[in-house]
């Protein structure tokens, strides 16, 4: 639950972002908001095993008899007692409109907003690109104990830095999104650009759109990012020594190239209806970059059954290498049920059946649980 207090004149947003001041006549709103949360959690997590790639002297153009030897009983797995945890937040915001009626917020996120008449415009590092402001379909990432390659990818490293994101006023239920983000030093990796010299992505451009008609809404979304630097990418050979220490998804990844990296285009798809106590979701993304590429779709459901609510959600998940034949894959399985206990107290359980697939070393599956606790005030 929110707290507000209100503030007047000069107090302004300087308080959040030091960059405008209010009118005498503004008043500005201050929401504060937190929980606290107890969780107990427990898998059977097998996410390295230390296969060892054949060397038979190939290279990526002519793989034609190298293969994995997944070891029998490298990848074990071992059922843990339950991991028990506690975790707190603040949030907070500011916001309020001025004598011109433009508005103006920022949040402990270090956003800020300007809306009016002419629809938002949003500054935030690391902010939504337009496919992702636009998308209507859920995220799909579950918890999940093992590797992970995640749910759908919203954006590209191109959004990285700053990104300016405008929506325009909604116009009979269609909503458009365009996002730019001027510059970006970080590598897929995460780390900032190895090559001196500026900034590794420049002038990322994103569309958007969304449109909603009575119970079902959809959405489509394009971004592109030009790695000007050429800088993150990792390529290697069959005949490039690998250590057999390193795990087949590390072997794979350097031998055959599963980096995302370099250039960079993102397109998603989205849809959502709902009917009377039941709503679907279902979701397809994909992520063509200068090395390997990334595709997703979900399919989820979610419905009330009394005072609970109840979801399942289903995820596959491909990552496909430089050499288009080598592949992960992951099937994800989702299911959480959560009722409120009281005024500001929910109680949730949680569980998702991963089952994955590094670089045809055979499929391995786990699993996870949670049962949560939350408390916000």
């Amino acid at each position: 639950m929110d707290k507000k207090i209100l503030l007047g004149g000069a107090a302004a947003l300087l308080l959040g972002a030091g960059l405008f001041a209010a009118p005498a006549s503004a008043a500005i709103e201050i929401s504060h908001s937190g929980e606290a949360t107890l969780t107990a959690t427990m898998d059977n997590s097998c996410s390295l095993f230390a296969g060892v790639l054949d060397d038979n002297g190939d290279t990526l153009s002519n793989v034609t008899d190298s293969t994995y030897n997944a070891n029998a009983g490298a990848c074990s797995g071992s059922e843990e007692v339950p991991v028990w945890d506690t975790a707190s937040k603040l949030d907070w915001s500011a916001g309020g409109t001025l004598a011109n009626g433009l508005s103006v917020s920022t949040s402990q996120d270090a956003d800020i907003n300007l809306s009016g008449a002419f629809g938002s415009i949003t500054f935030k590092k690391g902010g939504d690109s337009a496919a992702k402001a636009a998308a209507v379909n859920a995220a799909a990432d579950n918890t999940v104990a093992g590797n992970d390659l995640g749910g759908h990818v919203q954006a590209t490293d191109g959004t990285a830095g700053v990104v300016v994101t405008y929506a325009a006023p909604s116009m009979g239920g269609m909503n458009l999104f365009l996002s730019y983000a001027p510059n970006s030093d970080i590598d897929a990796d995460g780390t900032p650009a190895a090559t001196d010299g500026g900034a590794t992505y420049t002038d990322t451009i994103g569309f958007g759109a969304n449109f909603a008609m009575d119970a079902l809404s959809i959405s489509a979304g394009w971004e592109n990012a030009t790695d000007r630097l050429n800088a993150g990418c990792n390529t290697a050979d069959l005949s490039t020594t690998v250590a057999a220490s390193k795990s087949v998804e590390e072997q794979a990844d350097l031998v055959y190239g599963g980096t995302l990296c370099g250039d960079q285009t993102l397109m998603n798809l989205g849809a959502t209806m709902s009917a009377g106590e039941l709503a679907i979701n279902a979701g397809w993304s994909d992520l063509t970059t200068e090395e390997a590429d990334r595709n997703t779709m979900n399919i989820g459901v979610g419905m009330s059954a009394g005072d609970y609510n109840i979801t399942l959600d289903y995820v596959n998940s491909t990552l496909t290498y430089e050499d288009d034949t080598t592949k992960d894959t992951q099937t994800v399985i989702g299911v959480g049920a959560s009722t409120s206990l009281g005024d500001g107290v929910d109680f949730g359980v949680a569980f998702s059946n991963n089952t994955y697939n590094i670089a045809g070393s055979g499929n391995h599956t786990n699993y996870y649980a949670e049962a949560e606790l939350k408390i916000t005030y």
